[in-house]
C-alpha cells in the first residue's frame, strides 16, 4: 500500500470519509439547535474554573446576521442544508477524540488556491458553537489576506507585527469578531521579512502561551500549501495535528505524495476531499 492510500485510508478511519463539497455553500435559515456539551477534560479544577470564568467574560462584537453567514460561506447551527454542518460537527467530534486535553492544529492545502482558507475558517467556527470551548483562528498565511475580513475585523496589528515588535504584547494582537467564543489573530502588516519571523523563538512561545493559557481553547492555523511554502513546514513543528485539504480538479497525485511525505504518519490527522 502507497503513503497517499494509507493517508487516504487513515482519512476515511478517522473522519468517516469528510468531504467538504462546497468552499462557499448557500447557507438559508433553519430551526436546528446546537447541541453544546463542555467537555472540559483536565484534572486540575482551578484551570477548569479559570477557564469557564473566560469563557463568561469573552467580549464579542455583535453578531453576523444569517445573511452575513450566507455571503461569507460559514456554517451555522440555523442552516437549513446542514449536510455540510454536521460534516465539520462530525470533523470536530474526531478532532476532540484524539486527545484528552486542547491542541493546535494546522490546517494546509496541497496547493494554494482562493477558496483554501475556509476548511479553517469553518472548523474554528463549528469549535465555538460548542459552549464549553472557544477557538483562535490564527491567520497565517502571508500570500493571503482574507481571513480578517472574513470574520468582519478591524484590525492595526497581527501575527507578523508581534514577531517584529519589542512592545506589542499577545492581548493587542487578539481580534474580537463577530461570532461568539471565536478570537482571530489576523496576519498584519506583512513586509519583505515576515517569513523569517516565523522560525524566531517569539513565535515558538507565542504558540504555547496561545494554548496552555487556557485549556477550553484550540488554536487553529491556516497556512499556505504545504508543498509551496518553507513557513507551512516551520508552523507544522509547532502544530500537534495536521489536517491536509485536497482540492478537487486543482493538483495531481505526485503533488498530494509529496504533501503526505513532508507531513508524515505521526502529524496527519487526516485528509480534507475539498470539492468532491
Amino acid at each position: 500500500m502507497s503513503l497517499i492510500e494509507s493517508a487516504f485510508l487513515k482519512s476515511r478511519q478517522k473522519l468517516e470519509d469528510l468531504d467538504v463539497t462546497d468552499p462557499n455553500p448557500y447557507l438559508e435559515r433553519a430551526n436546528i439547535s446546537e447541541c453544546v456539551t463542555d467537555e472540559i477534560s483536565n484534572k486540575d479544577e482551578f484551570r477548569v474554573n479559570d477557564a469557564k470564568k473566560h469563557i463568561n467574560n469573552m467580549r464579542q462584537l455583535d453578531d453576523f446576521s444569517r445573511s452575513d453567514f450566507v455571503r461569507l460561506g460559514i456554517v451555522h447551527p440555523n442552516m437549513k442544508d446542514t449536510s455540510l454542518l454536521n460534516k465539520y460537527r462530525n470533523l470536530r467530534s474526531k478532532l476532540f477524540a484524539s486527545t484528552n486535553r486542547n491542541f493546535t492544529t494546522l490546517v494546509t492545502p496541497v496547493v494554494s488556491y482562493p477558496e483554501a482558507g475556509a476548511v479553517a475558517s469553518n472548523l474554528a467556527a463549528v469549535i465555538a458553537m460548542d459552549e464549553g470551548k472557544t477557538s483562535l483562528l490564527i491567520d497565517a498565511n502571508i500570500e493571503s489576506l482574507s481571513l480578517a475580513k472574513r470574520f468582519g475585523c478591524d484590525y492595526s496589528n497581527g501575527l507578523v507585527d508581534y514577531l517584529n515588535s519589542n512592545d506589542l504584547t499577545c492581548s493587542e494582537i487578539l481580534c474580537e469578531s463577530k461570532i461568539p467564543r471565536l478570537r482571530i489573530i489576523p496576519t498584519g502588516n506583512i513586509n519583505v521579512n515576515a517569513a523569517e519571523y516565523f522560525t524566531s523563538s517569539k513565535m515558538n512561545n507565542l504558540f504555547g502561551e496561545l494554548k496552555n493559557r487556557y485549556p477550553e481553547r484550540y488554536p487553529i492555523v491556516d497556512s499556505a500549501s504545504i508543498n509551496h511554502s518553507a513557513e507551512t513546514r516551520t508552523l507544522m513543528d509547532l502544530c500537534d495535528k495536521v489536517i491536509l485539504v485536497v482540492p478537487y480538479g486543482k493538483c495531481l497525485m505526485d503533488e498530494i505524495r509529496h504533501a503526505v511525505s513532508a507531513i508524515g504518519g505521526k502529524k496527519l490527522l487526516g485528509v480534507v476531499l475539498d470539492g468532491f
